[in-house]
């Protein structure tokens, strides 16, 4: 059996090859899916209408292209859509509290009920943007 050996020009083509599985293995990554905690409502804007809240919730969204459906009072679902991936999540609110909770993540679901980390990413950013307008609102009254 022929004894192989590596020379100094294969080292650049095992560097690459070795970068390039690390690459792939880090964007096919998944994590859990998040479930948010339930945030209150400050103090300010707990006085507002039901609708107020959830114009709040959907003017947020809106910013980072999240298009919204009223389903409920105190419920509305959220998706957003960077191709082919889908993500759906349902925001349940009152004048006290609010929570982001799963729906669905169309192409993006993995094994282990996982899901890619873009969902908890972009879910976790219609978090912040929904407490910092509920901040802003509550600052003005």
């Amino acid at each position: 059996m022929p004894h192989l050996h590596h020379t100094e020009k294969d080292r650049p083509v095992r560097n690459i090859l070795a970068a390039a599985a690390i690459l792939f293995l880090a964007a096919c990554q998944t994590r859990p899916i998040t479930t948010t905690q339930e945030h209150a409502v400050p103090p300010g804007a707990q006085a507002l209408p039901l609708n107020a809240i959830e114009l709040a919730i959907v003017e947020a969204g809106a910013k980072r292209g999240w298009h919204f459906q009223h389903i409920a009072d105190g419920q509305v679902r959220a998706t957003y859509t960077k191709w082919p991936w889908v993500a759906e999540a349902d925001v349940l609110f009152s004048n006290r509290s609010y929570r982001i909770q799963y729906v669905s993540a169309k192409n993006m679901e993995r094994r282990n009920d996982g899901v890619e980390r873009a969902y908890n990413r972009w879910v976790g950013n219609l978090e912040r943007d929904i407490a910092a307008r509920l901040d802003q609102i509550a600052a003005r009254r």
